[in-house]
């Protein structure tokens, strides 16, 4: 009972301050270019005389106490009360407590407690008429998870004013790229000059495809500002966009001797494909690694070529590219890229591009579908998944082509999959042969081949083989042993 009449009496006192402070009219400004001029005298409601400047900072004490009674009372009361109390505050007149509303429903964010409503009273902050409470609001986009947000903030975007806010807002798109983003994005890049703008234009073209006449007007306009503005985003965004001539003009910046133009132009060039001026350089890492990005911009076995000349031992970003290429070749090119790969022994890189197809192989015809069987399957048995094997050839069913009948037989002999074996070649030459194969470097193996091969075939084995076997031959006639 005590924690409720706290409760109630603290919403009462602050409610009531809220009440006068909002009645409380501020007075006219003073004009203060006439420094002689005396300060207006007005009487207040007890007939004391004030000035204007005296009442102004009397309406800022207010405010300010007022502020500090919700901020030292309001973690006090309940959380059902927030919930229920947060609504006005978010539209309050007076913008400290809407922005107060803002930096509450944060708190309840973080904790997991704030609701849909509140978050998208927030959202609409980002309208509000007083900056500072639309920088709060913005402030709290990367934390907010809210239906059609994107179109939200793009809204809000292409009205703002405000620095502050602009730039908040254009870094929620760097990490939540949207289209709709792209063109208030255009809009601002002559109004942000430490290239925020700029930046972001870069992630969302990296992400989204334009028109040629909107990549042409951005090509424009970042001529224009780099005769003034030399932010290095503005290099990467007429790199990524410009044409041949454009980007012939601008090779020469990846020899300059300010590594952020360098870069700048490495990454515009990466992103359109340009690749030769950056494999040329490829001695640097940096640019290296953008010679790789620039060849996954282009899926065919030349790019492939390209790229096998600046293979590396060890290093991720090349198997990311090789693969990124590889499974966007057609199969005839597949085919001549995974023996590249096969001569330079990365099997293990073989083994990722060829499953990743064979998961797409319904769009492939039975033909290319048998290629990568043909592939993939003797490379699943080498990493010891051969019964995997076995269920990748089970798709083609019965088929009296004999490449898969062999690959079949020798997969399901590396799993013990006896029967299988037996239905791919039932008889004992091919068997024997396995047996011949795994003697040597595995005689445990072998000895359950052989032994296999006794209880299905023993009636069908020709002395020849049963010599090969080794298998002790008994003849009745004379009940003598014959090996």
């Amino acid at each position: 009972m005590p924690t409720i009449k706290r409760h109630v009496f603290l919403a009462v006192s602050i409610t009531c301050s809220t009440f006068l402070l909002v009645h409380c009219e501020s007075p006219p400004a003073t004009n203060t270019q006439n420094r002689g001029a005396s300060s207006v005298i007005i009487p207040d409601s007890n007939g004391s005389i004030s000035t204007i400047d005296e009442q102004a900072e009397t309406i800022k004490s207010l405010k300010k106490r007022l502020f500090e009674s919700y901020s030292q009372y309001w973690p006090h009361i309940s959380s059902e009360y927030q919930h229920d109390q947060l609504p006005s505050v978010l539209n309050d007149p007076l913008p400290e407590l809407r922005t107060f509303g803002v930096e509450r429903v944060a708190v309840l964010l973080r904790d997991g407690d704030a609701t849909d409503e509140e978050l998208l009273l927030v959202v609409d902050k980002l309208l509000d008429l007083n900056a500072t409470v639309r920088l709060a609001a913005a402030q709290l986009l990367p934390e907010m998870d809210v239906p059609s947000l994107p179109d939200f903030v793009a809204n809000s975007l292409s009205k703002e004013n405000d620095l502050g806010v602009i730039d908040k807002e254009l870094s929620y798109f760097r990490t939540h790229p949207s289209p709709v983003a792209i063109m208030p994005t255009i809009s601002l890049l002559s109004a942000t000059p430490d290239g925020s703008a700029a930046e972001t234009l870069v992630v969302l073209l990296d992400s989204f495809v334009i028109s040629d006449e909107t990549s042409q007007k951005i090509v424009r306009d970042v001529k224009r500002l780099r005769r003034t503005n030399s932010n290095s985003a503005l290099i990467t965004l007429e790199a990524m966009l410009g044409d041949n001539n454009d980007n012939r003009k601008l090779i020469r910046l990846l020899d300059s001797k300010n590594e952020d133009v360098r870069l700048a132009t490495a990454k515009g060039f990466a992103s359109a494909g340009f690749a030769d001026p950056l494999i040329t350089r490829a001695y640097e890492p940096a640019l290296y690694e953008y010679a790789l990005i620039a060849l996954q911009k282009h899926f065919d076995i030349e790019a492939f070529k390209q790229l096998m000349l600046l293979y590396q031992p060890s290093n991720e970003s090349w198997d990311l590219s090789a693969f990124e290429i590889a499974t966007h070749l057609n199969t005839s090119e597949l085919l001549r890229a995974d023996d590249m790969l096969k001569r330079l022994d990365r099997n293990d890189v073989r083994l990722l591009i060829l499953r990743a197809l064979w998961e797409r192989a319904d769009e492939k015809g039975i033909g290319a579908q048998k290629a990568i069987a043909r592939r993939i399957v003797p490379l699943m048995v080498e990493a010891g998944n051969a019964v995997s094997g076995v269920q990748l050839l089970d798709r083609f069913g019965e088929t009296s082509d004999e490449s898969m009948l062999t690959l079949r037989f020798n997969t399901a002999i590396s799993a013990a999959a006896w029967d299988t074996a037996a239905d791919a070649r039932p008889d004992p030459a091919p068997w024997i042969y396995a047996w011949q194969q795994v003697l040597e470097n595995d005689p445990t193996t072998a000895a359950v081949i052989s032994q296999q091969i006794t209880l299905r075939f023993e009636d069908k084995l020709t002395p020849a083989q049963l010599k090969t076997l080794g298998i002790v031959q008994v003849d009745a006639t004379n009940n003598s042993e014959q090996q």
